[in-house]
């Protein structure tokens, strides 16, 4: 079983805001379902069964727009966007991210890459400012105490 980082701001986004609840839950069904480089192979008729809606091909296709690119004639969508968030910038070094890499070299998908700065990324460069600025309160905290101190 796959784990999956989640955006726990998705239901914010204009994007998901905006789309009708069947789209939203095949949405949330394709991030689950696609592979770790972010391809699904479409299978919309068993997408429809598990969340409860028939669908339209054409219509979901609309509904989703340039948030997918369908490609091997229809019969595989790519989510650019997962790329982005489960892994930040990928790294051909790393396994996993190779791996990813070489799924996108087979399709020719690279492309809807670049130039991509990864969420993971700057999430942890936010972690790191507010590490700072915990010293930085610490430092003035201590500061504080070491010039109220009053020997005995």
């Amino acid at each position: 079983m796959a784990k999956r980082f989640t955006d726990t701001n998705k239901w914010r986004k204009e994007y998901i805001r905006g789309l009708q609840g069947a789209y939203k839950l095949l949405w949330l069904y394709i991030l689950d379902e696609c592979d770790h480089a972010g391809i699904w192979h479409v299978e919309l008729d068993v997408a429809g069964l598990r969340i409860g809606y028939e669908l339209n091909l054409e219509e979901t296709i609309l509904a989703f727009g340039n948030h997918i690119v369908v490609f091997d004639n229809g019969r595989k969508w790519f989510i650019p966007d997962f790329i982005e968030f489960q892994y930040g910038k990928l790294n051909p070094e790393n396994r996993a991210h190779k791996s990813v890499l070489d799924q996108l070299e087979k399709y020719k998908l690279k492309g809807y890459l670049s130039p991509l700065q990864g969420c993971k990324d700057k999430d942890k460069d936010k972690d790191k400012d507010k590490d700072k600025d915990k010293d930085k309160d610490k430092d003035k905290e201590t500061t504080i105490i070491v010039d109220n101190f009053k020997p005995l």
